[in-house]
């Protein structure tokens, strides 16, 4: 379809669609090849695969499908915490393991709340699907690290401010068409939290 200007929309969505393809398809050999980098790394990339797969469950409620992959995102926190709670040794990465834990698990509970109450009205599924391309992008780059010399502690605090990023892109997205003031408010919360905490592990590296 030609508009206005003569610009070839169709070619315009069709190139989108085949970024987005591909985009997708990188992140997804990631999954599959990486697996051995380490158990962290293995949990990123099962939480990622959780989230590929619930596109198929988009409805195109902006609201309802941030629900659905924050709970998924956070599902992925608790797992790399309570790896962390096992396996660190380090006081300090155990006692922020410990508080995303505890942090994470309730904020899945809220979440699962509000989708048992919140009706999804029916939307475009490819504009509530934005919310996840930056998080494919960044999963893309973030396979190529060599984690292989890393301890557990090592591994969580890396591992940690990746999956932080992630969720603060994807809140970042889903605020630019946000339609209830409750997931407006858990999506800042999640903001502001996740970001103070990725100054804390990048301070923790440094040391």
């Amino acid at each position: 379809m030609v508009a206005c200007g003569g610009q070839d929309t169709s070619t315009n969505d069709t190139t989108t669609a085949t970024t987005e393809e591909t985009t997708n398809t990188d992140a997804e050999t990631a999954v599959d090849t990486d697996m051995a980098k380490g158990d962290m790394m293995g949990i990123m990339h099962q939480n990622m695969e959780e989230m590929q797969n619930i596109r198929t469950q988009m409805t195109g409620d902006p609201d309802y499908d941030f629900a659905q992959m924050m709970t998924h995102h956070h599902k992925g926190a608790v797992r790399m915490a309570d790896e962390e709670l096992a396996n660190g040794t380090d006081m300090k990465m155990k006692e922020m393991a410990q508080k995303t834990k505890e942090t994470n698990q309730a904020d899945i509970q809220k979440l699962q709340d509000f989708m048992s109450k919140h009706k999804p009205a029916t939307g475009d599924t490819a504009t509530t699907m934005k919310m996840v391309r930056p998080m494919m992008s960044m999963m893309g780059q973030m396979h190529q690290q060599d984690m292989s010399g890393m301890n557990t502690d090592q591994n969580f605090a890396q591992m940690m401010v990746h999956h932080h990023q992630m969720g603060n892109e994807m809140s970042k997205e889903f605020l630019k068409m946000a339609k209830t003031e409750e997931m407006k408010q858990m999506a800042q919360k999640t903001i502001d939290q996740q970001t103070k905490e990725i100054k804390e592990l990048k301070a923790w590296q440094q040391q």
